[in-house]
This record gives C-alpha cells, structure tokens and sequence, in this order.
C-alpha cells in the first residue's frame, strides 16, 4: 500500500519521520507530500487530485499540516485538497471534517459547549471596545489567535487599554479577536493522547516560569493519572469532533477540568519522553487496520 504524511514544511518533521519510519518498517511504500503542491482537477462527474507528476494515486494519508498564517482562502483550499483524496477513495486520518472543525478554535468550541463539555468562558469580537471591557471586568484574559498552535501568538492581558490595543491591532488585519478567561492553574496543564478509541495516556505539561504549558514554550512533563471524568471528557470532545486521533488539553480550575483545545495533528515529543509510547507506531497500525476494513 501507499501511505503519505501530507504537511506543508520544506523539511520532513521528526514526527513525519517517525510515522514514515513505521510505514516502512510494516513493509509499505511511504511517501512525504507538501499540500501546496497538490492540485484539485475538477471535471463532470470526476474530481482528482494531482501533482506535476500527474494523478496522486493513495492509499491512506496523514495530515499533519496546513501551514502557518495561512489566509481563509488557502485553509479552503487545502481542506478541500483532502476532502478531494476522500471522494478518491483515500482513508485519511484524521478525516477531512475533523480537520477542519479542530483547526477553528471558534467552531470547535461552539460545537463542546453544546454538547456540555466543560470550555472556557471565552468571547470572540470584532470590537476592541468590547475587549476592554471584557478585561475590566474579568481582570486578566488570554487573546488567541483562532487558528494556531505551539501557543505561539497567545497573550495575557491585565490592562484594558493594553487589550484595546492589541484588539485594535489584531482587527487591522482583518481578523477577529478570540478573548478567554484566564484558567488560574496550578503551574501545569493535562495532555491527553487519544487513538482510535484508546486513550495512550496523560502528562502533565509543567511550566514554573510561564503561564503558558506548552512543551514548545518550556514545559516539562511528568506521567499524569487520569480519572473517570477526565476520561469522559476525552471521549465526548473526539466523538463531538469526530476525531481518529487527538492530543486534548484540559487544566485544573476551582470549577473543575476544563477543556483548553483539541489538536488534529498534535505533537508528542513530551509525551513520548514521559510516558515511553510510541505514538507514530500506534498511528500507522490504526491506519493499517483501518485500510484491511
């Protein structure tokens, strides 16, 4: 069989290289393709997608990745890249919905909050106004970019006139201001790796030095035990996103767990390193699997 990793970087990924390594190893043909440079050809009762090579004929696929800062118009484009592989017959994971879905923190959220999955008050405007109300009267916030990750782009904000600023900022560009409380914790978040319907297991990302948890920011993990609601919560956010897999990040608050964000193509170096799962291994048998149905 072919199986690719599709991710929009020049150089293949360590955590490309892992699932390509684990393709090979099972005795499959592995292949690395940057989405930009796949087309969609679209003809009466045909649509195919394609390369300067001509058709990309696949078997199963990986998205790892969309780009970074991509416009609205090229996010459509490239979802619909990997809706084309589906109508083609190619088995991805994740699926191209759940991509989409996951990669919109505005739309994941909503779709969590009404199916009561415990979320983060949080507003999204167009209004540096209401953003400094919003930090007057909460105190302390965090504004996010809507799509993003690595929390790079995330900022706590104290000052309302600071948050006008950077609403103001955010809304010159044309894009929308996505303010949520600030989760007072207790200097860690929880990552949850989830395949199929197992959960591989939990670590806690430990920041003493920041209040942001990411591993790429300086956190460090430790294995976390994870309890019965922790559990249920996993499992409803990958059933409400109709997930394969997912890395979900939930923190402690004085309300309870509270889920942060849903990664479609999440990292899992801290991961890996605390809990010694190899989870590109459990990717591709998935994936294996999945192809033999």
């Amino acid at each position: 069989m072919r199986i690719a990793v599709i991710h929009e970087t020049p150089r293949v990924t360590e955590h490309s290289k892992e699932i390509l390594m684990h393709i090979k190893n099972a005795g499959h043909e592995a292949l690395y393709i940057r989405i930009s440079s796949l087309n969609v050809d679209i003809s009466t009762g045909e649509i195919r997608v394609s390369s300067r090579k001509g058709k990309v004929c696949l078997d199963g696929a990986f998205p790892r990745g969309l780009g970074s800062y991509v416009s609205a118009e090229l996010f459509s484009k490239r979802i619909s890249t990997f809706r084309a592989l589906e109508y083609q017959g190619v088995r991805l994971v994740n699926n191209s919905y759940a991509i989409e879905k996951s990669k919109d923190k505005l739309v994941s959220l909503m779709l969590l909050s009404q199916a009561e999955v415990p979320v983060p008050e949080t507003v999204v405007t167009e209004d540096p106004i209401e953003v400094m109300r919003i930090v007057e009267r909460r105190g302390e916030v965090v504004i996010k970019p809507i799509m993003g990750s690595l929390g790079l782009g995330s900022v706590k904000v104290s000052d309302p006139d600071i948050g006008y600023r950077i609403a103001k900022t955010i809304v010159s560009f044309g894009s929308p201001v996505y303010v949520q409380e600030y989760v007072k914790k207790p200097d860690r978040d929880i990552r949850v790796v989830l395949v199929g319907d197992e959960i591989l297991g939990g670590v806690y990302r430990i920041n003493k030095t920041s209040w942001k948890t990411n591993v790429a920011q300086g956190a460090v993990t430790q294995v976390a035990q994870l309890d019965s609601q922790i559990k249920e919560i996993v499992f409803k956010a990958k059933e409400v996103l109709e997930l394969d897999y997912a890395g979900i990040d939930l923190v402690e608050s004085d309300r309870g767990y509270l889920l942060l964000e849903v990664n479609a193509s999440p990292l899992w170096k801290g991961f890996k390193a605390a809990t010694g799962i190899d989870v590109a291994e459990r990717l591709v048998k998935y994936m294996l699997n999945a192809l033999k149905r």
